[in-house]
């Protein structure tokens, strides 16, 4: 519900967090009510491999990197 910055297609899947940008202000409201600058969260980039976003199709050796808010990931 609600507009996030987490694409669709790696929603609910599993990847591999590969380096912490640090802390930002979070730039879109969150779920509270309350704006960015007094909302900070690490920014990660994630390694998704192809073949789990996308079964047979991906390629075996391809990947997609995405950078994620932390209040996106979910710990596995």
């Amino acid at each position: 519900a609600g507009h996030i910055r987490l694409p669709r297609y790696a929603r609910g899947k599993w990847g591999q967090v590969v380096r912490d940008h640090g802390l930002f202000a979070l730039q879109d409201t969150d779920e509270t009510g309350r704006r960015g600058g007094d909302f900070r969260q690490h920014v990660y980039t994630v390694r998704f491999s192809a073949q789990v976003l996308w079964g047979s199709q991906g390629g075996e050796r391809d990947s997609v990197f995405v950078d994620l808010w932390e209040g996106y990931l979910e710990p596995v």
